[in-house]
């Protein structure tokens, strides 16, 4: 208690700290419509380049029948998203089929072609590691594919998929850099389908760092583009990313912004039959819904996006509208309610072996027991999420992990260990070029933890 007193003693840190607690209760917000933000089996199999180079036509049998194989277990994990363990065990099957064929492959092009679809499988797993590996071995071999536009578009698909590995691990400026390499030949080649998914791409990155006129502008883009050459899911897409968009300005005019790009976007949905995409949409609106504090509604979309999730069997999307309904009633204060959402989470989160959701769902604990005064238990929900966020290499997820940390030390009147998190966190946050409301509320609690110690140095 005296610390939150000392601190209400500086300019404006009342207000600092408590904002920050304010962005710990809400740690995972239902997710916008992109990485995160789109239905995850079309983001692997659209926002992932594939190069075939002829593969399924190879003239030597045996190649041909271990792509056949490989393909057929990576697409059966596409086709299993929503059970991450089941689809994890298909990659991995894949993997060692791509493995196989890699052996066999006589040409250059052909390996180039199948370190993109094993990185591809890796990518699927989170195993960035070895997903970028493939990719830039990819890089390599181009160089020595004699047709100059099948060169081109191995490279391009190479820089496009190492651009979605750095924005994955949180290096948005890394990410940028391949997404923008990528955009530039396929303009060049004259691919329009690669040309627009890059430009989606790179609108998360800008959507990501806070940038949101750059997002809206590359979205737009990629939106006339998927319009022109008739790709209905594409368009969809687009115009749940723009909705996001809106949403996230927190301006009142915007809501009806936003709701107009996710109807629209519904409405294709609906029309392709793409249930999965469905769900994901019904999940935004209850997000915009959410976000300007219209619970009710927000209840009401989130609903219906667990019941179809429940229905067509994804595991994933069914753990995400629990958290959702979680942060409904947390933000209503009814804090038992909540939990019992956040636990159902992350049972399936840790059945499906969907390790970043575990970590989300732990953190949303984590700030049930906080707001209970419960810090023992918050720090150990903190510290679980922590651990698995650095196994997976989620960055954002692990400066957010430190702040919470922070925040739990504050506290307890652990000054230093306070103000160390919290430095953690800021130097990740710098390192990866993120944006938003999280390095901002870290750097003001850094500054009035600072300007105590020097007043407790001044004997004040």
């Amino acid at each position: 208690m005296e610390i939150l007193l000392a601190v209400a003693t500086l300019i404006g840190g009342a207000a600092v700290i408590w904002a920050v607690i304010r962005w710990l209760w809400n740690r995972r917000k239902p997710p916008p419509a992109s990485r995160e933000d789109v239905a995850r089996l079309e983001q692997k199999v659209d926002r992932l380049a594939e190069y075939l180079d002829g593969l399924p036509q190879a003239k030597n049998p045996e190649l041909r029948a271990a792509f056949e194989d490989a393909r057929r277990f990576q697409l059966e994990g596409y086709q299993q998203e929503g059970y991450a363990a089941q689809s994890a065990h298909k990659h991995r099957e894949a993997i060692d089929r791509f493995t196989r064929a890699l052996e066999l492959a006589e040409t250059d092009s052909q390996r180039a072609a199948l370190h993109i679809l094993r990185g591809n499988s890796y990518f699927s797993i989170s195993a960035y590691k070895e997903a970028q590996a493939n990719y830039e071995e990819t890089l390599s071999l181009a160089e020595s594919i004699s047709d100059a536009k099948e060169a081109a578009q191995a490279r391009a698909n190479a820089l496009g998929n190492l651009g979605s590995v750095y924005a994955n691990r949180g290096e948005s400026d890394k990410a940028e850099k391949h997404h923008k390499k990528a955009l530039e030949i396929y303009r060049e080649i004259g691919n329009p389908l690669g040309e627009a998914n890059q430009l989606t791409n790179l609108g998360i990155v800008y959507g990501r760092r806070g940038d949101l006129e750059k997002a809206e502008e590359h979205y737009k883009q990629a939106l006339e583009i998927h319009r022109k050459i008739g790709n209905r899911r594409g368009e969809a897409q687009d115009l749940a990313n723009l909705g996001t968009l809106c949403g996230r300005r927190g301006h009142p005019d915007d809501l009806g912004k936003a709701e107009h790009y996710f109807q629209q976007a519904l409405e294709i949905y609906r029309e392709i039959g793409d249930r999965l995409g469905e769900a994901s949409v019904l999940g935004n609106l209850g997000n915009v819904y959410f976000l300007h504090g219209e619970l009710d509604n927000a209840e009401h979309y989130f609903q219906q996006a667990l019941e179809i999730n429940s229905e067509i069997g994804n595991r994933l999307g069914e753990a995400s509208a629990l958290v959702q309904l979680g942060l409904v009633c947390a933000r209503r204060g009814q804090l038992e309610s909540a939990e019992v959402w956040y636990k159902k989470a992350l049972e399936i989160d840790r059945g499906t072996g969907y390790r970043l959701g575990e970590a989300d769902a732990l953190g949303n604990l984590g700030n049930v027991y906080f707001r209970r005064g419960d810090l023992d238990k918050a720090e150990e929900q903190y510290e679980q999420a922590l651990e698995i966020d650095r196994d997976v290499g989620n960055r954002l997820g692990e400066a957010q992990d430190l702040g919470s940390l922070g925040i739990v030390y504050i506290r307890r009147g652990k000054l230093d260990m306070a103000k160390g998190h919290f430095q953690q966190a800021q130097a990740i946050y710098q390192e990866i070029g993120a944006g938003g409301e999280g390095p901002e509320i870290v750097r003001q609690a850094l500054e009035d933890i600072e300007e105590m110690e020097r007043q407790q140095e001044r004997g004040e």
